[in-house]
């Protein structure tokens, strides 16, 4: 009798798990602009200098910080980093010939038909997340891995919610993105992009443990073990 009840919890549990992947749907939450180093939820868990979190890894490129060229300014070509006006910020050249303020840190950048992962340790997930990216593009790509299985993609513009900018490559703005999971598990991210480049930085969220699925079934046992008793209890006052 045990055993039929373990399983057929089992079972439920793999149903709700399943349901939950199929309803949940990520959106962009808010955009804020030049938000490099600050973040309103969760914590950075890889910032690509000193801080990388022991429950998440990265795979990918990792480009900067860069050197003077002796004019006060720094000169990048195909991956510019994220633009930034705050204290330490560096000149960089150039957008539309003109110099602008950017990041002076290390920054993730995926390069042209390139790849990048960001992923959860086993037993975790990310419950949310948000970043910091620079110079928009239409071609770039996100792709939310679920823990169940499945996936959501976002492209171009609805990275980071349109907010009126085109993705034209614009080195001058950068967003930091945060995602609303609505309760989607996710256990990785992918970054990706059709051309040069894809740059961004402080990779932020929360983490949670995942519950092994004979925890779940004890606690739904646990649940139903419970509720019998109430109706036990209830059945002997009303006799």
């Amino acid at each position: 009798m045990k055993l039929r009840s373990l399983m057929a919890a089992s079972a439920a549990v793999g149903l709700l798990a399943a349901a939950s992947a199929a309803n949940a749907a990520i959106v962009v939450s808010s955009a804020v602009s030049n938000q490099l180093y600050t973040t309103n939820e969760g914590v950075i868990l890889e910032d690509f200098d000193a801080i990388d979190s022991p429950l998440t890894t990265f795979t990918g490129n990792v480009v900067g910080p860069f050197t003077e060229n002796g004019d006060g300014d720094f000169d990048v070509s195909n991956s510019a980093p994220p633009p930034y006006t705050g204290d330490g910020s560096i000149t960089v050249c150039c957008q539309g010939g003109n110099t602008y303020e950017g990041d002076p840190t290390r920054y993730a950048s995926v390069q042209g038909s390139g790849l990048s992962t960001f992923s959860v340790a086993p037993g975790y997930v990310l419950k949310s997340f948000n970043f910091y990216m620079g110079s928009p593009d239409s071609y770039n790509k996100v792709t939310f891995n679920l823990l169940n299985g499945g996936s959501q993609v976002f492209s171009g513009d609805a990275i980071w919610g349109g907010n009126g900018v085109l993705g034209n490559g614009d080195r001058t703005k950068g967003f930091r993105v945060y995602y609303d999971f609505n309760g989607a598990k996710v256990s990785s991210i992918t970054f990706q992009s059709g051309s040069d480049a894809f740059e961004f930085d402080g990779l932020a969220g929360n983490v949670a443990a995942v519950p092994e699925p004979a925890t779940w079934a004890m606690m739904i046992l646990g649940f139903g073990a419970a509720g019998a008793m109430l109706r036990s209890r209830r059945r002997m006052v009303a006799a």
